[in-house]
């Protein structure tokens, strides 16, 4: 791992512990309790406020703010790829934000001498009709804030139905979009075709609750999270 990742890393676990000793440290991270003793002396230089000393343990007393760093060849490939499948997938504004990031990801590769820039030799292709409906923008919202939603649905029978659910996750696959959630008609969690929902409108903030959060779907399908 480069010290610019490892960076990363260590700021992180100094985030989540309260106080922490070198040897867990370097037990996270893969490396010598040497290096996290190199590393820790290296943020503390550049002005971090971590406290502690070797054989203690280390404590966070504010917060890190690391400068960004370079992508590698591999990962600059990796996001080409995603904004490029974004691009065709997503809805009007997702689109917008993936050409506008991708041209970020172009002006890297270039001034990484791998290539012109707007080249994109790393590309995606997907069926016109599989991108999201235009209320895609808004489900995406309704995750963010937390808002149930509510829609019309018809299901693979043709039976139609309005639903209220708590929106928890949005997955793009080769044959178009599904919108995970906790149905409250249904009292349960239920997974939506986006190309079958109609009528779409928020509804009211809800609260993140035990069984009927992301995690629990996710376990639930056997997804990762």
């Amino acid at each position: 791992m480069r010290r610019a990742d490892r960076l990363i890393e260590l700021a992180g676990c100094l985030r989540r512990d309260r106080a922490v000793r070198a040897d867990d440290l370097a037990a996270r991270l893969e490396v010598s309790v040497r290096t996290v003793y190199r590393d820790i002396a290296v943020l503390q230089a550049q002005g971090h406020p971590i406290e502690g000393a070797a054989g203690v343990g280390f404590l966070l007393r504010g917060d890190i703010h690391l400068a960004p760093i370079a992508f590698d060849h591999d990962e600059l490939e990796a996001l080409a790829l995603g904004l490029a499948y974004a691009e065709q997938v997503g809805d009007a504004k997702l689109v917008a934000a993936a050409r506008a990031a991708r041209f970020k990801v172009d002006r890297a590769w270039h001034a990484a001498g791998r290539g012109p820039a707007l080249a994109h030799p790393i590309r995606a292709r997907q069926r016109p009709n599989h991108r999201s409906p235009a209320f895609g923008a808004l489900l995406r919202g309704a995750l963010r804030a937390r808002r149930l939603v509510r829609f019309a649905y018809v299901d693979g029978e043709g039976r139609l139905s309005t639903r209220a659910v708590r929106p928890l996750a949005l997955t793009a696959f080769s044959d178009g979009w599904l919108l995970g959630a906790w149905c409250l008609m249904r009292t349960d969690f239920r997974t939506f075709r986006l190309d079958r929902m109609g009528e779409l409108a928020l509804g009211e903030p809800f609260e993140d609750e035990a069984g009927k959060d992301l995690a629990t779907y996710l376990a639930r399908i056997g997804a990762r999270p």
